[in-house]
C-alpha cells in the first residue's frame, strides 16, 4: 500500500474533512487555505523545492516552528494570528494521523508545537448612556436612518457577530409573538435569540419602506446600491453613527467602536442586569462557558476599582499613638542609633 502524497492529503483535508465532516464555515476554510498557502511557500524556499515536489516529511516540527517565527518577525503578525495559523496546521496533522496511522509519529511531533501565550486585551464596550446617545442622533425619517436604526438595535439586542448579521435574510426574523431571530453562527450552529418590541418595530419600518415582504428570503440589510450589506459596510455605518454621536457625547471620541464592540456591550449589559451566565452564553452563541466567564472577570475588576475609589471618599479614623510613640526620649534614642 503506497502512502498518499502531500497534495492528495491536503486536497482531501479541504474537500472532504473540513466541509463534509466538520462542517466548518466558508470563512474558516478560507483562513485555513491562507495558512497552507503561506506554509507551502515557506517550506518550498526552505527546502529549495517546488510546491509539487514537497513531501509530508519536509513539513517537520522544526519547519513549522521556523514558519511561526517567520510570521511574527517578517510578516509582523500578532500572536493571536500566529496561533490561528498553528491551529490550522494542527487540524491538518490531526486529520492525517486519523487517516493514515503510518504517519502517526510524524504527526505527533508536529502536534507538540505549542501555542504562544499572550496578554489578553480587555474588551471595549459602551456604557448605557453612550448607546442611548448614538440612537438619539439617528434621523429615522430618512431611509438610511431607518436602516441604521434597525441594524444597530438588532446588534445591541442580540450581540451577534458581524458576519452573522450581514448573512441574515428577512425571513430569519419572526415578526409575530414571540419575536425572535434565527442566527447561523460559527461552526454552522443555529441559535434563536429573543427580540425586543422596539427592535422588531424598527426593522419592520425599514423593510416596509424598501418595500420588502416580511417572509421573503432576501437580504435583511442592503447598501445604497441595493446589494447585501458587507462586513466592511457594517463597520462604516457604525463608525459614521458613532462619529455623529460624539458631538453630543465626547467620551465617544476616545472609543474605537466596531461591530464586536457592540457584541461586548450586549454581553456586559446583560451581565450587569443579572442575566444568568448560561443564558448569556446561549444568547451570544459561545461554544464554551469559559468565553462568557471572561466578562464576569471584567465586571468584577470594574467593581473592585469602584470600591477603591469610594474608599478614598470615606474619612479615615484617627488612630491613637502607641505608648512607645509617646515617649519622646525613647524616640530620640532610637533616632541616634
Amino acid at each position: 500500500m503506497t502512502k498518499p502524497d502531500l497534495g492528495t492529503l491536503i486536497r482531501n483535508f479541504f474537500e472532504q474533512y473540513l466541509v463534509s465532516q466538520r462542517g466548518l464555515s466558508g470563512h474558516t476554510v478560507l483562513a485555513y487555505r491562507d495558512t497552507w498557502k503561506l506554509l507551502l511557500q515557506f517550506a518550498s524556499r526552505r527546502h529549495r523545492k517546488t510546491c509539487v515536489a514537497l513531501a509530508l516529511e519536509n513539513l517537520t516540527a522544526d519547519t513549522v516552528r521556523r514558519f511561526l517565527d517567520y510570521l511574527e518577525r517578517e510578516r509582523h503578525n500578532a500572536v493571536p494570528t500566529r496561533n490561528n495559523r498553528l491551529a490550522a496546521i494542527h487540524a491538518f496533522f490531526q486529520y492525517v494521523a486519523q487517516t493514515d496511522p503510518r504517519h502517526l509519529a510524524h504527526c505527533q511531533s508536529i502536534l507538540t508545537v505549542r501555542f504562544k501565550r499572550h496578554a489578553q486585551r480587555v474588551p471595549e464596550y459602551l456604557e448605557r448612556q453612550e448607546v442611548l446617545k448614538i440612537f438619539s442622533q439617528i434621523d429615522c425619517r430618512t431611509p438610511l436612518g431607518q436602516r441604521d436604526d434597525g441594524l444597530l438595535r438588532l446588534l445591541y439586542n442580540t450581540g451577534m457577530r458581524a458576519q452573522e448579521l450581514v448573512n441574515l435574510d428577512a425571513n430569519h426574523v419572526r415578526f409575530s409573538r414571540p419575536y425572535h431571530v434565527r442566527i447561523l453562527g460559527k461552526g454552522r450552529r443555529e441559535r434563536t435569540c429573543p427580540l425586543w418590541t422596539e427592535t422588531v418595530q424598527a426593522i419592520k419600518t425599514y423593510l416596509v419602506a424598501r418595500p420588502v415582504r416580511l417572509d421573503e428570503a432576501v437580504p435583511l440589510f442592503v447598501n445604497a446600491e441595493g446589494n447585501r450589506l458587507s462586513r466592511f459596510g457594517l463597520r462604516h455605518i457604525i463608525a459614521h453613527r458613532v462619529a455623529e454621536a460624539a458631538n453630543v457625547c465626547p467620551s465617544l471620541f476616545t472609543r474605537k467602536v466596531t461591530p464586536h464592540t457592540w457584541r461586548h456591550t450586549t454581553a456586559m449589559h446583560l451581565l450587569q442586569s443579572n442575566v444568568d451566565l448560561n443564558m448569556i452564553r446561549s444568547w451570544l452563541g459561545h461554544a464554551s462557558i469559559e468565553t462568557t466567564n471572561s466578562y464576569v472577570e471584567i465586571d468584577l475588576e470594574m467593581k473592585r476599582k469602584t470600591l477603591q475609589s469610594a474608599e478614598k471618599l470615606i474619612p479615615k479614623k484617627a488612630t491613637a499613638r502607641s505608648s512607645w510613640q509617646k515617649d519622646d526620649e525613647l524616640l530620640s534614642w532610637l533616632a541616634k542609633l
